[in-house]
């Protein structure tokens, strides 16, 4: 190589050097001016279907495992100005946890469902219990969905996920074992 030609090498690598370090320093790197705020609370998930806000929780608030027959609390709250009458259907499924080498999802397979009949007047709130008939499985990702309760013979409305948690335990701790 000639003298010239190092040149206008390192002419081109100091220029992309001072390009990049400009581009860089004008400002922060991070994502915006809320680096530091707390991270936004996720609302809890809420079904609308005729002016009626139907929500799902675990009554009591509690956890879920493997093993345990789970209840829930079904709230519906009528903001509509007139009576509603409404079916909704509530369907927990479960997917076992996939091996980390698995090529195919595996599918969902169904646990429990229950449609319940709902008449509010208006500005009424009616809180239910649901007790599931089925004990929750190991080792499984468990889906409560909510859906507004269609006629048979037409395809049935789009729900939501209302719940979702699972029953894989987790991560033991590793044992130490002590040499003498």
């Amino acid at each position: 190589m000639k003298t010239k030609d190092l040149l206008t090498i390192a002419t081109a690598a100091l220029g992309t050097a001072t390009l990049t370090v400009a581009a860089f320093w004008a400002g922060p790197i991070d994502a915006g001016n809320d680096a530091d705020a707390p991270p936004a609370k996720l609302a809890k998930a809420k079904l609308v279907s005729h002016g009626v806000e139907l929500t799902l929780a675990p009554t009591g608030g509690r956890t879920f495992q493997a093993g345990d027959q789970p209840e829930f609390e079904l709230t519906a709250l009528n903001t509509a100005g007139q009576v509603a009458n409404l079916a909704i259907c509530v369907t927990m499924n479960s997917t076992t946890v996939a091996s980390a080498f698995a090529r195919t999802p595996l599918l969902p397979k169904a646990l429990w469902q229950q449609v319940q009949q709902l008449t509010l007047k208006p500005n009424e709130t009616k809180v239910l219990t649901l007790c599931a008939n089925t004990k929750l499985p190991v080792k499984s990702l468990i889906s409560v969905s909510l859906r507004e309760e269609g006629p048979k013979a037409g395809p049935s409305a789009p729900g939501i996920v209302a719940l979702s948690f699972s029953t894989a335990a987790p991560a033991a701790q590793p044992v130490v074992a002590l040499a003498r």
